[in-house]
């Protein structure tokens, strides 16, 4: 009698356990799925904020939109009937086109507040040495980012001045507002994402996917991938805007056999000592 009593009074613990840890774990659920809610309103507050400073704030950024097409030699404005304004041929136009710039400068404007939302929703679940590595690893993405759009503002012109003169003096350009600005945006933002290339390679390396001596063998694949990457990401796809973009990408592979070794070495001697 007293060993049944046991039996059913451990039965009743186990229960009461059980039911306690689903509770906990639906508990944690529960604020996961809070925090990650009140982290995604703060990065949409963000972007909508920005989005309106950028609305009000329309005529310096329109300023540095032109800039590369401002920048063309004298003679080609010459010959194009709008020189470096740009073109709206709908009744909205305008809006349209104020309102896809104001959103696309709210992105890169906004990037810094989502990165740390994301960065500060996911520390918890990481370790000490991982938690050491994340703010650099996220420090070296926004610097290559602005490295990449930097080089894309600035090799804008050329690529310009080829696209507008490449079909001739009997043909004339005449740019509408909202295809320069995908074409500008796209090339920021392609440039900007390309060049994160070294630290996805560095990041696979760390993790033993890929080492450096593979690096080195696949040379001719990666500038053939390059290439075709080039290909894809550019809004024109012409050769020389492939040109300016797969060049330092390559010379960013190379870049990263090198940083990588070097990692790799002191790794090796860290764990030998």
């Amino acid at each position: 009698m007293g060993a049944e009593t046991n039996l059913r009074e451990r039965r009743r613990r186990f229960v009461r356990r059980r039911r306690k840890r689903s509770t906990d774990a639906a508990m944690t659920m529960m604020g996961h799925l809070g925090e990650l809610r009140t982290r995604l309103v703060i990065s949409a507050a963000a972007f909508l904020g920005f989005a309106l400073i950028a609305f009000l704030a329309y005529q310096p950024i329109l300023a540095f939109f032109r800039g590369p097409l401002c920048q063309l030699p004298t003679d080609i404005l010459e010959r194009m009937p709008q020189g470096c304004d740009l073109i709206v041929t709908r009744v909205t136009g305008a809006f349209t086109f104020r309102i896809k710039m104001a959103a696309l400068v709210s992105v890169a404007a906004a990037a810094p507040v989502w990165l740390y939302q994301i960065y500060a929703f996911v520390i918890p679940a990481l370790t000490s040495k991982e938690k050491r590595y994340t703010a650099p690893f996220i420090a070296s993405l926004v610097t290559l980012f602005l490295v990449g759009s930097t080089f894309a503002y600035l090799s804008m012109p050329a690529a310009l001045r080829f696209l507008v003169q490449i079909g001739g003096p009997d043909v004339v350009a005449l740019l509408g507002a909202e295809e320069y600005l995908n074409f500008v945006g796209l090339m920021l933002l392609g440039f900007g994402v390309t060049f994160e290339l070294p630290m996805v390679l560095i990041f696979l390396g760390l993790a033993g996917a890929i080492t450096v001596d593979q690096l080195r063998k696949q040379r001719r694949v990666a500038i053939v991938s390059i290439t075709v990457l080039a290909a894809v990401v550019t809004p024109s796809q012409d050769p020389l805007t492939m040109l300016l973009m797969a060049v330092p990408l390559y010379l960013l592979y190379e870049l990263t056999i090198i940083v990588l070794r070097v990692v790799m070495r002191r790794r090796a001697r860290a764990a030998a000592g």
